[in-house]
């Protein structure tokens, strides 16, 4: 199965977009193949699509009409409205940034969604496009963490595990033992650590979201703003 993704950053400046639509255009006429088109246009497709009632982009008609005449058709996104702010005290949001499908492509992968992920350093949301299919679980291996040097049982856990008793022929041998040892051991308490780690870090970015989510629908409060930069 073969289909062409183009991965879109749209002009900033009015007096280019012009040239970037064209341009977005000809690449859909051209492709033989389903489309997938993301990335962050720099044009609203609807005055919903900005917090503050300010009207559509100039070049909002001529965009949506690009996409009806190619047959696009946007993904849904979950997670919010929005995709930049200019993070003021009073933000500007817009949604600029989406994944449009041609109906060959939606046809293969009908479940597809888009996720969106709290803001960091950009001023704009991270997206996550899935077509909802099953990942497989690679096998675990071993790798050595640099940050396991700042935990204070580290240390005295290879001590330990160092000085246990290891019979064996040859020096060699017993260093070979030793440091299986060590593998066997920190493989599974790395893994458990990162784990600790990961679900620490998804639950700041869900808090994250979520406080980004209610400044879609006003003002946050002065201890969610301090929260939110703390968060950051």
């Amino acid at each position: 199965m073969k289909w062409s993704f183009l991965n879109v950053y749209g002009a900033a400046q009015e007096e280019n977009k012009d040239e970037f639509l064209a341009e977005l255009a000809r690449f859909c006429d051209t492709c033989k193949d389903p489309i997938l088109v993301g990335g962050d246009f720099n044009i609203i497709r609807f005055a919903c699509e900005k917090n503050k009632n300010n009207g559509v982009h100039k070049h909002t008609d001529l965009f949506n009409s690009i996409i009806a005449s190619q047959e696009l058709v946007e993904i849904q996104m979950t997670g919010g409205r929005f995709t930049l702010s200019n993070n003021q005290e009073f933000p500007t949001l817009e949604k600029l940034d989406r994944d449009l499908v041609h109906k060959s492509w939606e046809s293969i992968f009908p479940t597809a969604l888009v996720y969106k992920l709290p803001r960091e350093l950009s001023d704009h949301n991270p997206l996550i496009l899935t077509t909802q299919s099953n990942v497989p679980i690679t096998k675990l291996s071993f790798k050595f963490e640099l940050t396991w040097l700042k935990d204070p049982n580290f240390l005295p856990t290879v001590q330990k595990l160092w000085n246990k008793p290891c019979f064996a022929k040859t020096p060699l041998d017993r260093v070979q033992a030793k440091l299986k040892r060590f593998k066997q051991h920190f493989k599974d308490w790395g893994f458990n650590r990162q784990g600790v780690l990961r679900k620490t870090k998804a639950d700041m970015h869900d808090e994250l979201l979520t406080l980004q989510t209610i400044e879609e629908d006003g003002l946050l409060s002065l201890e969610q703003i301090v929260r939110k930069s703390h968060l950051l």
